[in-house]
């Protein structure tokens, strides 16, 4: 029973001297720069404006059973990575730019069902679509860090640019309408690509949190971010241009949508400068 409470003393000594230990020191960086790497996953929120469809009940524009389900944003799994310069004004603000590439991806289901009046033959088709979309993207963002600890918490906001590269689509499709991929009737479409469907250009709004963690020579962190895009995304004039060979195959075509997503990624940064010479862990009573 003793040794149980030592190893959990020691364990939780180990878990604490860290903090401990980075309560000594404050972090000095006025008017120096940083050069930093990052990485990580995104998940992707289309908001859908407005609907099509090759086939519509007569009648009715948007029948329901003509209606795109869209999966939740769990389900929209990207992943990006890039290079960000930042400078800092002050101790705690601090200006981000920098160049990235990043896939965001976003699924459907659709499905239709006809009888056969004749021989009353019943016909169904439900069909899964995922698309994956590839930025090149620049942010522009302004940081203020809370504290000048070791440990350091901060949020950060500003504009991101997108210039979209390539982008592609698969159906996977089956013949029994039941929200689910069939395992013996599962058929797929093959990937095709959909670069044309889908605009060139498209900016919006950032604002994340993180926390960075500092060293002499390397600061190491985590963020999320929300990024919110101002325009939409499917090139209307080639909506119906069947570039896929899937739109008479498959009777499907885009809905107009904006794209928001949410990413999480890790960073590594190094002070442009030698970070000894620029001595910017200090004693935090030492503030020459």
């Amino acid at each position: 029973m003793i040794s149980y409470k030592y190893l959990s003393a020691a364990i939780l000594f180990c878990f604490l001297s860290p903090l401990a230990l980075s309560q000594k020191y404050s972090v000095h960086k006025k008017k120096h720069s940083y050069i930093e790497a990052t990485g990580g996953i995104n998940f992707s929120l289309p908001f859908v404006s407005e609907q099509y469809a090759v086939l519509n009940t007569i009648g009715s524009k948007y029948d329901e059973d003509y209606l795109k389900e869209y999966e939740k944003m769990k389900s929209n799994l990207g992943m990006q990575f890039g290079i960000r310069y930042s400078y800092n004004f002050t101790n705690s603000i601090s200006v981000i730019s920098g160049f990235g590439y990043q896939t965001q991806t976003f699924h459907y289901m659709s499905h239709y069902s006809w009888i056969d009046t004749l021989e009353n033959h019943k016909f169904e088709r439900e069909m899964h679509h995922n698309q994956k979309v590839s930025y090149f993207t620049l942010p522009l963002l302004a940081r203020w860090d809370m504290t000048r600890s070791q440990f350091m918490p901060y949020v950060q906001a500003g504009l991101f640019f997108s210039f979209r590269h390539q982008a592609q689509k698969e159906i996977i499709f089956d013949n029994t309408i039941d929200g689910e991929e069939t395992e013996y009737q599962i058929s797929s479409s093959g990937i095709a690509p959909l670069t044309d469907h889908i605009r060139k250009f498209n900016m919006g709004l950032s604002a994340g949190v993180g926390i960075n963690y500092h060293t002499k020579f390397a600061t190491f962190g985590i963020e999320s971010n929300f990024n919110y895009g101002f325009f939409k995304v499917v090139n209307d004039q080639e909506r119906y241009a069947d570039h896929t060979g899937f739109a008479l195959s498959y009777l499907d075509v885009l809905d107009q949508f904006k794209l928001s997503h949410i990413n999480v990624q890790l960073s590594v940064s190094v002070p442009i400068n030698h970070s000894v010479k620029l001595n910017i862990l200090r004693r935090s009573r030492y503030y020459k």
